[in-house]
């Protein structure tokens, strides 16, 4: 266990760039944003017409939403502060396909494998931790940035509603926040493990290719699916593979009668029971444990390959 630590250890140092300093940034250019947005006379997204209505600022904003529907300003301001922070997940899987892609590939390159084979490490202890590094912990850096930036935005706007005389209180809607956090992670954790054969087939490619891993990446399943579709008039491999990167979604979440209007209704579907039934399905799919079949073998292979590295 402790050697294992180590060697997930190494793997964030290795990629403290993609894991930690890409979120940090990205979240940093959305804080600025906002906080420019809000910057002069205190006008936010003005639009011509807005002085009308009573709108010069972001606290006449909230006084107007606070003589409103009090019950859908708490799912609104939950909804704002994760679409603040939309951009820091736009990186996110260009994080995870070149962290794989280059998990096997670039200790090769380098020939700092020669050192780490010296090591008393076997080498599905490497493999694993290369793989299960970027899948866990990524997303967990990345969702701990979120989360300080929301809290950040909260706090900001919080004090410029105190100079603006706006309900202070309403933009803490604090047990919608800590739910929705905890729902996002699950609902990756459910995408990850489907989509787990196409990214055990990154970790193999990067086993493997000696120069340009992208290529064999993407042209390898391009190829069998023009392929296919040439000689067979079929897309049995498209839609495979479309299915295992989100296409499971559809047939998850798309049978429920979700009847969206407001806000409240947004996070009542986000924060419900949609979830459960996005589990219950995955575990009733033979196509996910063929994937997960699948993906097993590619993560061997990975290993053989790398027993094989000289």
């Amino acid at each position: 266990m402790k050697t294992f630590t180590a060697l997930v250890k190494r793997e964030v140092l290795d990629g403290k760039n993609g894991y930690i300093r890409v979120p940090l940034i990205l979240t940093g250019i959305t804080l600025l944003l906002l906080i420019l947005s809000t910057l002069g006379l205190g006008n936010v997204t003005y639009s011509s017409g807005m002085e009308q209505e009573g709108i010069h600022n972001f606290g006449d904003i909230m006084k107007l939403a606070a003589e409103g529907d009090l019950s859908e300003m708490s799912p609104a301001i939950a909804l704002l502060y994760w679409a603040t922070t939309a951009l820091t997940w736009v990186a996110f899987p260009f994080v995870i396909f070149f962290s794989l892609l280059g998990a096997l590939y670039e200790e090769r390159r380098d020939r700092s494998i020669l050192f780490w084979k010296s090591m008393p490490v076997a080498d599905w202890q490497e493999v694993s931790a290369k793989f299960f590094t970027p899948l866990i912990l990524a997303p967990a850096a990345f969702l701990a940035v979120v989360i300080a930036a929301q809290l950040f935005s909260a706090l900001y706007l919080s004090i410029m509603m105190m100079f603006q005389g706006g309900p202070v209180l309403d933009l803490w809607p604090v047990g919608l926040m800590v739910r929705s956090w905890f729902v996002f992670f699950a609902h990756y954790l459910l995408w990850m493990v489907w989509a787990m054969p196409i990214l055990a087939w990154l970790l193999f490619v990067s086993s493997f290719a000696r120069r340009m891993p992208f290529l064999w990446a993407i042209l390898v399943p391009i190829v069998l699916m023009v392929s296919e579709s040439m000689f067979l008039r079929s897309h049995v491999i498209a839609n495979w593979i479309g299915l295992h990167l989100g296409g499971w979604q559809e047939a998850a979440f798309g049978n429920g009668d979700y009847n969206i209007k407001r806000p409240g209704d947004v996070l009542n579907v986000i924060l419900g029971d949609v979830q459960m039934d996005g589990l219950i399905y995955t575990l009733s799919t033979p196509q996910f444990w063929l994937g997960l079949v699948i993906a097993a073998g590619f993560i061997m292979g990975a290993i053989a390959m790398r027993k094989r590295a000289i």
